[in-house]
C-alpha cells in the first residue's frame, strides 16, 4: 500500500508556528469532519448524524463516555407491568426558540421516527416493540410495548426529541437548512452553509453541563488530504477520521496531538442471499461459496497493513464486552486453497463473476479495505468489480429490501453494548411494519434465529435471556452471511492547546465538541 506523503509546505509551517497557535477566537472550537451532515435526527441512521445531532437535541436517555446510561429529558424510568416504561420528564427544560419541552414533544417525536418519508435508514429499530406512545400529563409519558422490553430505556438512547411546535410544516430539508433544527441540546444552529459548514453558538439555557466552547464550527472536508492539510495550516482546531498513514507523522508534528482509541464498530463483508437478487446473487446462497469468501479474507493482513496496526480482527459483529458476545468464537482461517476446493465443490471451479459495493470515505480506511478485499477475492478466482461510493449514494444502493449488490462492505456499531441490537436489527428477517432486521441488508431469514431474537428481547431472566442472545448470534456467524474483518479505530488529531476523551463506548466514534476541552 503505497504511502502518502503530506505536503512538505504545511508540514514545515506547522513545525515553525503551530506549536503556540490559537483558535479564532479564545471560546471558538473548528471541527473538520468527514461526512456531509444530515440534521433531520430520525432520518438516515448513520453515526456521523448522530454526531451533530448530539449537539443540537436532547433524548429521553444518554450514554455517557463509558456506555453508562444516565438521564438527559428523562428523569427517571421505571417498568409499567410487562408491557409498558414510564418516563418522568425533566421539568423547566425549553427548546432554542424558547417554547417549554412537554409529553407532547415526546409523543409527537417517537411517533414521527418510522414515519419520515424516503428513509434509507430508518431509526425504527430504536422503538422495537413499541405498540403505543402515551402522554399520561405534562411530564409523564408511558412507552406501551408488545410485551416486556428490558432493553427499551437504552434502546431509545439519543434518539433525539423534536418540539412539535417548531416542527409544524416542516420537512427534512428545512431541518437540514437550520430552518426547524430546533431542540434542546447544548448547542443551536445559528447558520447552516450548504453541505459546507454549519455554525453553532453555546445555548445558555441549557439545562445540563455547558460545555466549553462559545462557538462551534463545522467544516465539511470529506477528503482525509484536505482534513490533514486543514489542521496542519490552522484552518481547524480538530479532525476526526485522521487517515491512518498520517497518524504517525501528525503525532511526531510540532504542535499537533493525536487522540486514538477504539470502538465497538466493526467492518465486515456482507453476502447478499435475497432470493429476489436473482442469477446475480446464485452463488452467494451456496454456504460453500460464502465459506470460500471468509477463507480468502486475511484478516490479520488487513489489519497490519490497511489499517497501519490500528484495530484488531473481529471474530463476530460486537466486541469483547457487550453481552452476548461469544468469547470461544474464531474466524474462519486464511487459507486460499481450501477457499477454491470449496467453490469447486460448490460448481465453480473457475470462480465466477460478480460485484463488491462499497463507501469511500464513510468509514476509517473503507476505500482501501475494499480494494484489499476485491485482490483476495481475485486470488481464488472470484472476480468482483469493486465500486466505491459516497455515502449517500452507497446505502441507497444497500437499501434494506432492495440491496442489488451480491457483495457489500459495510460497517456496524454497537451502541448499546447489548448483543440483542446488533441481533434484531442485522440477523432478524426484514419486517417493516415490526420494525425488526432494519439494517439486514443480506436478505438473512431463518425461522429459527428470529424465534430467539424475538424470545431474547423480552426475557427477563439473565440467563436465559444471555443463552438465547448467544445462541442467535452463533446461529447468523454459522450462516457466513456476515463476514467480520477488524474493529475500526478511532484516531483523531488536535492542536496541542486542545484535550480529547475519546471514551470507550459506542459513541467513541461520534466527534463531539462536549469531549474537546482546552488544556
Amino acid at each position: 500500500m503505497p504511502v502518502r506523503v503530506l505536503p512538505i509546505a504545511l508540514a514545515l509551517a506547522a513545525m515553525v508556528g503551530l506549536a503556540g497557535a490559537a483558535p479564532a477566537g479564545a471560546a471558538d472550537l473548528r471541527i473538520g469532519t468527514q461526512n456531509v451532515p444530515v440534521l433531520d435526527p430520525h432520518f438516515l441512521l448513520l453515526d456521523s448524524n448522530i454526531a451533530y445531532n448530539q449537539h443540537i437535541y436532547g433524548a429521553l436517555t444518554e450514554t455517557d463516555a463509558q456506555g453508562r446510561l444516565v438521564p438527559d429529558l428523562a428523569t427517571e424510568w421505571r417498568p409499567q407491568g410487562d408491557n409498558a416504561w414510564r418516563f418522568t420528564l425533566r421539568r423547566g427544560v425549553t427548546f432554542h426558540d424558547g417554547s417549554p419541552f412537554t409529553a407532547d414533544d415526546v409523543v409527537f417525536s417517537l411517533n414521527r421516527v418510522p414515519n419520515v418519508p424516503n428513509n434509507p435508514s430508518p431509526y425504527s429499530g430504536q422503538l422495537l416493540g413499541v405498540t403505543e406512545v402515551r402522554k399520561v400529563d405534562d411530564f409523564t409519558v408511558d412507552i406501551v410495548t408488545d410485551g416486556f422490553l428490558p432493553l427499551l430505556p437504552a434502546q431509545i438512547a439519543k434518539l433525539s426529541i423534536l418540539s412539535e411546535r417548531a416542527m409544524a410544516g416542516r420537512t427534512t430539508e428545512d431541518m437540514n437548512q437550520g430552518r426547524a433544527a430546533i431542540g434542546t441540546g447544548p448547542y443551536r444552529v445559528t447558520r447552516v452553509e450548504g453541505r459546507e459548514r454549519i455554525f453553532l453558538s453555546r445555548f445558555e439555557n441549557y439545562q445540563g453541563q455547558k460545555p466549553d466552547w462559545e462557538n462551534v464550527e463545522f467544516r465539511v472536508l470529506p477528503s482525509e488530504g484536505a482534513r490533514s492539510a486543514a489542521l496542519l495550516s490552522g484552518d481547524v482546531d480538530l479532525i476526526e477520521f485522521v487517515p491512518l498513514q498520517d497518524a504517525a507523522r501528525l503525532a511526531k508534528t510540532p504542535g499537533i496531538t493525536v487522540h486514538s482509541g477504539g470502538s465497538p464498530r466493526v467492518m465486515f463483508v456482507g453476502v447478499n442471499v435475497d432470493p429476489k437478487l436473482e442469477a446475480a446473487g446464485a452463488p452467494m446462497r451456496d454456504p460453500r461459496v460464502r465459506q470460500a469468501i471468509s477463507q480468502a479474507l486475511n484478516r490479520d493482513g488487513l489489519v497490519r497493513s490497511t489499517l497501519e496496526g490500528y484495530g484488531r480482527v473481529a471474530t463476530q459483529v460486537g466486541v469483547p464486552g457487550m453481552l452476548g458476545y461469544l468469547e470461544d468464537l474464531r474466524p474462519d482461517p486464511y487459507n486460499p486453497d481450501a477457499a477454491r476446493k470449496l467453490l469447486a465443490e460448490a460448481g465453480y471451479p473457475d470462480g465466477f463473476t460478480t460485484s463488491l459495493v462499497c463507501p469511500n470515505g464513510r468509514y476509517v480506511a473503507d476505500a482501501q479495505t475494499c480494494q484489499a478485499v476485491g485482490q483476495m477475492l481475485a486470488r481464488i478466482g472470484i472476480k468482483a468489480s469493486v465500486e466505491t461510493l459516497p455515502a449517500s449514494v452507497f446505502f441507497s444502493r444497500i437499501r434494506t429490501g432492495a440491496n442489488s449488490a451480491p457483495l457489500f462492505l459495510t460497517a456496524w456499531s454497537n451502541v448499546m453494548g447489548d448483543a440483542g441490537y446488533t441481533l434484531n436489527n442485522l440477523y432478524h428477517s426484514f419486517d417493516r411494519a415490526a420494525k425488526m432486521g432494519s439494517a439486514n441488508r443480506s436478505g438473512y431469514a431463518d425461522a429459527e434465529t428470529d424465534r430467539m431474537i424475538d424470545a431474547a428481547l423480552r426475557e427477563a431472566d439473565p440467563a436465559r435471556r444471555l443463552a438465547l442472545l448467544q445462541g442467535a448470534g452463533q446461529r447468523g456467524m454459522e450462516s457466513r452471511v456476515l463476514l467480520p474483518l477488524f474493529s475500526v479505530p478511532v484516531v483523531l488529531a488536535s492542536r496541542n492547546g486542545i484535550r480529547y476523551d475519546v471514551g470507550t463506548s459506542g459513541s467513541s466514534e461520534m466527534t463531539s465538541a462536549m469531549r474537546a476541552h482546552p488544556r
